[in-house]
């Protein structure tokens, strides 16, 4: 899940801002400051929570299909797994389906206490195996591709064809895959990194995107980080995005409890306020005192947890809210390219009628 990736346009506020424990009015300012964000973040998470009711109740139920279906989920982050993929995965466990889940990055760049970015890869690999258990996923399913966090689009091809080598050995009959609007870069690298390797490896199984960064911005993506707000933004995108789309539903009332706890062990993302890795900056702000940062996953990011249904999308459905990306633009290039030759080619090789 990373936050520390996500470039390009910024998430709304509705992350528990960083806070520090600074003395006298530093430390004053800093709480009314964080206080006050914190309140402003109220509004987008619950407005996004009521859109996404809605949605929902458009939805298809695929929860006994999803069931009985074998797959890979392909999780950015350790934790991405059990954010947008916990119910899908618990049920299909629970009916004895095969499920693998390849973690893609290592997992370094994550916020945390830990000193080294060695340190934090290896912490977050043992957390990501104790949620997957709680998941009901064996370790020997758990895969770990240990590509560098933050930095997967440097490495698509790579990441390609490692997910083509493990579609060819496990043979799922699904992929889950992060949505191709997430907005987070490294998400947004694995959904490309999927497709890649779904031509690769010629799969003809189903593809489904779940959902973790989408909710940081949807249903106002379009124009999100630089579109003005607007009544016709703030009235009409959510009627759009919810009208557009019936997404798919898997059933999770009486597992989010689990999910949760699975979400527990991800200590590094989830647990309190800890001291951060040489952030000099917020150190000098704080007076030389010992900076804080909060957990990264916070306000919209779970506020899913409390919601009856996991939510699905069919793959390629939500390409025109697609983020601006340099693979983006070249795929658009290389088609136009070859679109413009295909054109030609007829009236350049035909021969007499």
């Amino acid at each position: 899940m990373d936050a520390s990736g996500f470039s390009g346009s910024a998430p709304e506020a509705d992350s528990s801002p960083s806070t520090a424990h600074l003395s006298g009015t530093a430390y004053l300012s800093g709480v009314k400051a964080a206080r006050g964000l914190r309140r402003r973040a109220r509004v987008p998470v619950a407005a996004r929570a009521f859109w996404r009711r809605a949605w929902a109740f458009r939805g298809l139920d695929i929860t006994a299909a999803m069931a009985s279906t074998s797959c890979l989920v392909v999780a950015p982050h350790p934790d991405d797994e059990t954010l947008g993929c916990a119910a899908a995965i618990m049920r299909k466990r629970a009916a004895g389906v095969p499920v693998t889940v390849a973690i893609v990055s290592d997992g370094a760049g994550g916020a945390s206490a830990v000193e080294t970015s060695g340190q934090l890869s290896e912490v977050r690999r043992r957390e990501a195996v104790r949620a997957c258990a709680r998941l009901g996923v064996d370790e020997g399913d758990v895969v770990f591709l240990d590509f560098p966090d933050t930095a997967l689009d440097q490495h698509l091809d790579e990441v390609a064809a490692a997910l083509a080598r493990l579609v060819g050995s496990r043979t799922p009959r699904q992929i889950l895959v992060p949505t191709s609007c997430e907005g987070h870069p490294d998400h947004d690298a694995s959904h490309e990194a999927v497709r890649r390797a779904v031509q690769a490896s010629g799969f003809r199984g189903e593809i489904l995107e779940y959902t973790v960064w989408l909710w940081t911005h949807w249903p106002w993506t379009v124009g999100h980080g630089t579109g003005r707000w607007t009544a016709r933004r703030l009235l009409l995108a959510p009627i759009r995005r919810v009208s557009e789309l019936r997404p798919l539903l898997v059933d999770a009332r009486g597992l989010r409890e689990h999910q949760k706890q699975a979400l527990a062990e991800h200590v590094t993302q989830t647990g309190p306020a800890v001291p951060s890795r040489g952030d000099a900056a917020v150190a000098r702000a704080a007076g030389g005192g010992s900076a804080l940062v909060p957990p990264p996953l916070s306000g919209s990011l779970l506020a899913v947890l409390e919601s009856r249904y996991e939510i699905y999308v069919p793959a390629g459905s939500l390409r025109h809210l697609d983020f601006d990306r340099p693979w983006r633009a070249t795929v658009a290039s290389v088609a136009t390219s070859r679109t413009a030759d295909e054109q030609a080619s007829p009236r350049a090789t035909a021969g007499p009628g």
